[in-house]
């Protein structure tokens, strides 16, 4: 796989920056540079040591007040899990992978803190919680653990298998969902190849003789789990797992869940969702984030450039920056707008890249680029519409007549203006 990509055949909207990270364009292409786009579209770590954004940067004199974090053990029948809570503001909840524990959230946690309130736990089986030894619902536990620190509806941001644990909770608890953050996702139902299994039962090999180091030590310089340059990232995974045995021997056996497979059901979630996967992750997670993609309506996929499967321990500014502008859009208000101006406004828009389709999905209007998802569309007035996936702004104007003549598409301060046919 080369250093440069090619997000999608059709460049409406490229993003030259996103969250601090730049863009790669395809070496082939002798183009000109295309506009921005809300489809996949791949990241580079910005060239350079430091690895925070001056956004977040921090005059080292300047001392930042104490967070308030809470942490503990919560008994969810048959079991207790281990969690942890702090800050306050809009809610999000991490689910960690299946190799790792909640300490694959530690390089976002701290930012995380000062912004929302944040929960990550240790699912059954993983680093301080219990291991399951009768059937019980990884959703169920979720449910509860919201429960218990008082959040009734939150982003929830899932890594590999916690990534389907998110799908699972979103089509079992819609209601407690604002959106999905998926980082290198599965999803339940959908199969794996033997190249796949093979890989999985080499690295763990070593656990047959209860070499628990050795079983570290091949997960940690797995190709596909770390992305190349990243050392240190490779010993905090080794020292996670050889400090947390039970991780590699979780078989999920006791795991049980509800209704037709989740890979059958993704066209029941309707809630805002961004897929994040490393450029270096495994073709399987690849074509499983695409699955996902296709199946919930409106997903924004980006491909991060150098990074394997953990994006959040490999490359955390870009995760913050992404969740922060995602909270950030799932916070703007819409209002309803009447139907007869909602029709008004469908139809074909000429733009200079192609022809936008704008459609009408029960009261909501939708935006369909050549050769992208439909994408839904929130109404900020009566003329003005957003996307909550990234910052695409619609604006539609009317002649003296009254009749809509145009479609007005704002993003990273351009505009690109498209006459209704």
């Amino acid at each position: 796989m080369t250093e440069m990509f090619r997000a999608c055949a059709f460049g409406f909207f490229w993003l030259l920056l996103v969250g601090g990270a730049q863009v790669a364009r395809s070496a082939q292409s002798t183009a000109p540079a295309p506009s921005p786009s809300p489809a996949a579209t791949p990241h580079r770590k910005p060239p350079t040591a430091q690895t925070a954004s001056a956004s977040r940067a921090t005059p080292q004199t300047q001392k930042l007040p104490p967070i308030e974090k809470h942490s503990g053990h919560l008994d969810v029948g048959g079991g207790k899990i281990y969690y942890e809570e702090c800050g306050i503001g809009a809610a999000v909840v991490l689910l960690h992978d299946g190799l790792l524990s909640s300490m694959t959230w530690d390089p976002v946690w701290e930012p995380l803190c000062r912004k929302y309130h944040t929960v990550r736990y240790d699912r059954r089986g993983y680093g301080r919680s219990d291991v399951p030894k009768a059937k019980f619902s990884p959703t169920d536990d979720l449910a509860a653990l919201l429960a218990h620190v008082t959040i009734s509806r939150a982003v929830v941001v899932g890594s590999s298998s916690g990534g389907a644990l998110a799908i699972d909770f979103a089509l079992q608890y819609p209601e407690m969902v604002e959106g999905l953050i998926l980082l290198g996702p599965v999803v339940h139902g959908m199969d794996v190849s033997p190249a796949f299994i093979e890989r999985a039962t080499q690295n763990n090999a070593p656990l047959q003789n209860g070499d628990t180091k050795g079983a570290a030590d091949n997960w940690s310089k797995d190709q596909f789990i770390i992305g190349e340059g990243h050392d240190p990232v490779r010993k905090k995974l080794y020292d996670g797992l050889v400090d947390n045995p039970q991780n590699l021997k979780y078989t999920g056996e006791f795991e049980t869940r509800e209704g037709a497979p989740a890979n059958t059901c993704l066209s029941k979630i309707h809630v805002p969702t961004v897929i994040l996967v490393g450029e270096r992750d495994i073709s399987d997670v690849h074509a499983q984030a695409g699955a996902i993609e296709e199946g919930i309506a409106g997903t924004q996929k980006d491909v991060i450039i150098n990074s394997g499967h953990l994006v959040q321990l490999e490359q955390p500014e870009i995760l913050l920056d992404k969740l922060d502008a995602f909270v950030e859009l799932q916070e703007r208000k819409s209002v309803d707008v009447p139907m007869n101006i909602l029709q008004a406004y469908v139809g074909s828009y000429d733009s200079p890249d192609g022809v936008v389709k704008i459609a009408l999905d029960g009261a909501h209007l939708t935006l369909k680029l050549p050769g992208q998802p439909i994408f839904p569309l929130y109404a900020e007035s009566q003329s003005e519409f957003f996307l909550r996936t990234t910052d695409i702004e619609i604006e539609f104007t009317r002649d003296v007549s009254g009749r809509v003549k145009q479609a007005d598409i704002h993003q990273e301060g351009s505009t690109t203006k498209a006459a209704k046919l």
